[in-house]
């Protein structure tokens, strides 16, 4: 009887391994796919962060564009727009 006892041990053993290899294959991939799904999330509320920064640059500038007369001004000058009597001059990069 010892020697059958040695076999339903080995082969419950065996099952019992094949159960946790079978396990491991069907929660691995979801695993995976949830570390995937995580990593992108954290990129896309980085991408999400750095447009509403921007948008909040945007709108300062907005603001400044309607009540700062000197960045109006400036902002004018550097796209080469000028008051009537200014004397403008051009810097022609010869390389």
């Amino acid at each position: 009887m010892s020697t059958w006892n040695a076999i339903y041990r080995i082969v419950s053993f065996a099952l019992g391994v094949l159960l946790l290899i079978g396990l491991a294959m069907v929660f691995i991939p979801q695993i995976q796919l949830d570390q995937e799904y995580h990593r992108r999330e954290e990129q896309l509320r980085r991408e999400i962060q750095a447009k509403q920064e921007n948008i909040r640059e945007l709108q300062l500038k907005q603001e400044r564009f309607e009540s700062d007369p000197a960045f109006l001004e400036r902002i004018a000058h550097e796209f080469g727009l000028a008051k009537p009597g200014d004397t403008l001059f051009r810097f022609i990069d010869e390389h």
